[in-house]
């Protein structure tokens, strides 16, 4: 299963949920640790919001824990 990328209002970077949680729960935790708390989760609401969440750039923590999953820096 893959992670879903969201952002938050007048977020900067996209961030990766972990796989088991919800966009739509405030305190759902993206893999560096983030939550959307006390708002919520933007990126899944609409076909503008998911192309958003995909323009931007992924933070830079969840990326590491990305290729860490992946085996490491190529």
């Amino acid at each position: 299963m893959s992670d879903t990328a969201v952002y938050l209002p007048g977020g900067t970077v996209s961030h990766r949920l972990k796989w088991n949680h919800s966009p739509n729960g405030a305190g759902s935790e993206a893999l560096c640790g983030r939550t959307a708390w006390p708002g919520y989760w933007y990126g899944t609401g609409s076909q503008d919001e998911e192309e958003k969440a995909a323009s931007l750039p992924l933070c830079v923590a969840c990326a590491a824990i990305i290729r860490h999953r992946a085996g490491g820096v190529p």
